[in-house]
């Protein structure tokens, strides 16, 4: 068998990092090395549980979604928040957020994260696309629209 999987990531924030899926053993040990105390999980759901899931030094949460092009919807985006919202509530928490290959669907849960800590929209989309070259923002104007439906964040003028 060849070798295990490494950690594919990158912080966003002290707190907040985002990638693929740390789908071995040696990926969730680096995670941990890395202070990571939470992990979202925003694929569609596996057949197994992925290693972080059954890890006690982790907590983890599914936010399944298609990676299909059509829109996330308020309760995929409010399920992402809400578990994000827990991790910054514990001292000392770091979040991991990941998809498959953390191209799309885990940068439009960090840029909602961001937009509901503050982050003004150009400011999250620049910082997630800086720090993670391989992402892309297929699906921040979605999250922006459903942000503004949830009434967190106002529509920014262009």
């Amino acid at each position: 068998m060849g070798a295990e999987l490494r950690l594919d990531a990158h912080p966003v924030t002290s707190w907040l990092l985002l990638g693929a899926a740390p789908d071995s053993t040696r990926a969730v040990d680096e995670l941990l090395g890395l202070g990571v105390t939470h992990v979202l999980d925003c694929r569609t759901p596996r057949p197994m549980p992925p290693p972080a899931a059954i890890c006690s030094g982790l907590v983890w949460c599914s936010a399944p979604t298609e990676d299909d092009g059509a829109s996330r919807g308020t309760d995929w985006y409010s399920a992402c928040l809400a578990f994000a919202e827990r991790a910054a509530r514990e001292e000392n928490a770091r979040l991991y957020v990941h998809c498959a290959a953390g191209v799309n669907r885990s940068p439009a849960a960090a840029y909602t994260i961001l937009r509901s800590r503050g982050w003004t929209a150009s400011a999250a989309r620049s910082r997630i696309l800086a720090c993670r070259a391989q992402a892309r923002p297929r699906y921040f104007e979605d999250a922006e629209q459903c942000l503004v439906e949830l009434g967190l964040v106002e529509q920014e003028r262009a």
